[in-house]
């Protein structure tokens, strides 16, 4: 009896030794050599240290109508082309009333984008746009001089050239900020028209437009949200014929307001939702203005990006105009093609 009393007593010391030994460093103390299961449970996240990258934005192709933002790599380029048939459905009145239009009016453009990123945070691009106009089924009354009701024509529109450059960077609150800068050149023909093509062979503005904005991005997961505030100033360049007393092709200063956002449903596949404006505020008829002139419009484009390879994309949807005061009312469903070089 007293044998197994002496090793009862020995078990229980060595026992207690043991347990002291194993919480030895007390907690707050622990060296290199601390066991796992005795120190104090860490939080399941952590916020990033100085030298850890944040999570990324996903890769998207970006807005198909509105500008994008974040500048293009230093020293690489770009190329996009779209393509979109717009179907005039109705002219909109001076008092944002949809009425007719007298006829069948159709454009084709299929404007040529490329991109070059010279420095860090300076991207500079250049848009050069093909135009078809054509109509038909013109009303007897708006016919040309020998009676014509149909008539098209194609041609360069004006050429546009732009450098933006990336002020602010995006933070964990304020969006990417990028000035905006650039020159729409008059390439196109907006004057000395032929009567006989019923105004088609309009395929520019007429005008030098400069352009001063910002645009704005955020990633606010999951979307991506964009803005471009811009104000565009024309100069006009040329005048109607036809008159005694010819007037001035008007190009009238304007607004472009435009949102958008992007919603990646995987990596290769992007919703995409913009709302795109331009906003007038002189009235064209106290004054002669180009068939390309712009006027108040606000319309939206609910389309799907596909994010094919690292180097291409594709793009496509439909943009119906809402509602606008005076010029045409038209949907125009686009498709665009991205190759990064």
């Amino acid at each position: 009896m007293k044998s197994v009393a002496r090793q009862a007593i020995w078990l229980l010391a060595v026992t207690l030794v043991l347990q002291w030994t194993l919480a030895w460093p007390p907690a707050g103390a622990q060296g290199p050599g601390a066991g796992p299961l005795l120190e104090k449970p860490q939080p399941t996240f952590e916020l990033p240290g100085p030298g850890e990258k944040k999570e990324a934005a996903p890769t998207t192709c970006g807005p198909l109508i509105s500008d994008g933002c974040i500048p293009i790599e230093e020293h690489h380029a770009s190329m996009q082309v779209l393509w979109g048939l717009s179907f005039y459905t109705a002219n909109f009145s001076r008092n944002w009333r949809p009425v007719s239009t007298k006829g069948d009016f159709y454009t084709f453009q299929m404007p040529v984008k490329f991109t070059y990123g010279p420095t860090k945070d300076l991207e500079t691009y250049i848009v050069a746009p093909f135009i078809v106009n054509w109509c038909n089924n013109l009303d007897p009354g708006i016919a040309g001089p020998n009676g014509e009701r149909s008539a098209s024509y194609a041609g360069l529109g004006d050429i546009t050239t732009v450098a933006k450059y990336n002020l602010l960077p995006e933070g964990e609150i304020r969006p990417a900020v990028t000035a905006v800068g650039g020159i729409g050149w008059p390439t196109g023909q907006a004057s000395h028209l032929n009567p006989t093509f019923l105004a088609q062979d309009a395929v520019g503005t007429g005008s030098f437009n400069f352009i001063t904005g910002l645009n704005l991005y955020k990633w606010v997961k999951p979307f991506l949200l964009y803005s471009n505030i811009w104000l565009n100033s024309p100069v006009n360049m040329f005048r109607l014929r036809g008159s005694d007393s010819p007037r001035a092709v008007r190009s009238r200063e304007n607004v472009t307001f435009n949102l958008a956002a992007e919603y990646p449903i995987n990596k290769q596949w992007i919703f995409l939702l913009e709302m795109y404006s331009t906003w007038t505020w002189s009235n064209p008829t106290t004054e002669s203005i180009g068939f390309q002139s712009p006027t108040t419009v606000v319309g939206f484009l609910p389309g799907i990006e596909f994010f094919a390879t690292e180097k291409v994309a594709l793009s496509a949807g439909c943009a119906f105009d809402t509602f606008g005061k005076f010029g045409g009312h038209k949907v125009t469903p686009a498709f665009t093609a991205y190759y990064n070089f």
